[in-house]
């Protein structure tokens, strides 16, 4: 099977754990499982077309592409960042190679977890944590893909296995237990 990451495409047989780092992301079909850890205020998309297999997951850090821009240079794009790196190019990178393997956008639905408010401090505009879980929200409404389940928020550390052919996100928490959305 082909596996797309943002930063390469690889050959993968079946069955294969496929892992996605932060800024980061990956599409597969059936027989994969794709997993990642370490999100804190990060927020992770598990995108699936169920009748296909065709799946994809996501570890972005910030909510916008144009958070990324330089003060310093009259607010260029910065130079060291990727789309994985944004809810928004994350989420649209995600959908393009999806389609391109075979989805179909109408099918694909969304689970969500992450977001969680990892420091205590007063922005004007919000936490990261939750701004990240809604422009994950505004993202997928803008592009008519369906949010099925969710475990975002809170203080607490999640790592997520994803496994495409039943389309289960499974979310390990911190502090212990397990959800499978």
């Amino acid at each position: 099977m082909k596996v797309y990451t943002s930063n390469q495409s690889t050959e993968q047989s079946t069955s294969e754990r496929v892992k996605v780092g932060v800024a980061d992301y990956a599409v597969t079909e059936s027989g994969a499982e794709l997993v990642t850890s370490g999100l804190g205020s990060c927020v992770g998309i598990a995108l699936v077309d169920t009748e296909t297999g065709i799946a994809g997951l996501a570890h972005a850090m910030l909510p916008a592409a144009s958070d990324g821009r330089s003060q310093t240079d009259g607010g260029g794009p910065d130079p060291m960042s990727n789309d994985a790196k944004y809810v928004d190019t994350a989420v649209n990178g995600l959908l393009r190679e999806m389609v391109d393997a075979g989805a179909d956008r109408s099918r694909i639905e969304a689970r969500v977890a992450g977001g969680s408010a990892m420091f205590e401090f007063n922005a004007g505009d919000g936490a990261v944590g939750e701004r990240n879980v809604e422009a994950t929200e505004e993202v997928l409404g803008e592009h008519g893909i369906p949010i099925v389940a969710t475990d975002v928020g809170g203080d607490h550390g999640r790592s997520l296995s994803f496994d495409v052919s039943s389309g289960t996100l499974s979310v390990r928490r911190a502090h212990g237990d397990t959800r499978d959305l």
